[in-house]
């Protein structure tokens, strides 16, 4: 593949939702989130400028581990 093509597939798109940590189900596999905790705040949903701000920093945070190749399981398809 050309490098076009892998740029365009090794693009992220974010999204950011409220979610109550108690109804998240625990997995074997673990994903830091400290990092993403101190971007994205309860303040960040009240303005969309702020929002925005915060899925930028999202992505670059995201794509700069889907490049590295840390977490590959997180990237990859679900197959039911």
């Amino acid at each position: 593949m050309g490098k076009k093509r892998v740029a365009k597939r090794s693009k992220v798109k974010p999204f950011i939702k409220v979610i109550n940590y108690n109804h998240l189900m625990p997995t074997r596999y673990g994903l830091e989130l400290e990092t993403l905790k101190s971007v994205v705040t309860l303040d960040s949903f009240k303005e969309p400028s702020q929002r925005e701000e915060a899925k930028k920093a999202i992505k670059k945070l995201f794509e700069e581990r889907y490049n590295s190749g840390k977490n590959k399981w997180f990237f990859s398809k679900l197959r039911f």
